[in-house]
């Protein structure tokens, strides 16, 4: 019985090896060579993880929160960057005025303007982080910041 066995699959292993080269490129000779393309189609993952909310109160006027970067699989030579923009340049807003606020990432003043990443991690690295400081001038001494104040910050992620 096991000889028996043995010759289906025989059999059945003689007629999958002869279909796969069946699709290979047959040269005659006396040919010179041929030609295969070989493709690689490259992509990226990453998961970008900001914060919930930053929500300055009368005694809080400091505020740190983490942004982070984790399980990133990049093409070699590029880079993911993290960038953020201000809708009121760093101002929070409302009907009757603003309060100003400022922004750090690892300690270094982030400019009012933008257009400098907040994280970079490049090909090769698996993740990457930062601490966003934001702080007010605001006090609960000050009169006249009633009402709520706003401003919504827009985080967004490149790979070049």
């Amino acid at each position: 019985m096991p000889k028996l066995f043995l010759k289906y699959i025989t059999a059945a292993l003689t007629f999958a090896l002869a279909g796969s080269f069946a699709s290979a490129e047959v040269l005659e000779s006396p040919a010179d060579g041929g030609s295969v393309s070989v493709n690689y189609n490259g992509s990226f993952s990453y998961t970008v993880t900001i914060p919930a909310s930053v929500t300055f109160t009368n005694d809080e006027t400091n505020i740190e929160r983490s942004l982070s970067a984790s399980d990133v699989v990049l093409d070699e030579g590029t880079e993911l960057h993290v960038m953020v923009e201000s809708a009121n340049g760093f101002k929070m807003v409302n009907k009757d005025g603003y309060i100003d606020y400022k922004m750090s990432v690892n300690g270094h003043d982030y400019p009012a303007s933008g257009g400098v990443p907040l994280l970079t991690v490049e090909a090769g690295e698996k993740s990457g982080w930062a601490i966003l400081a934001f702080s007010t001038e605001f006090s609960g001494e000050r009169t006249g910041y009633t009402g709520n104040y706003s401003d919504t910050l827009t985080f967004t992620v490149e790979v070049t």
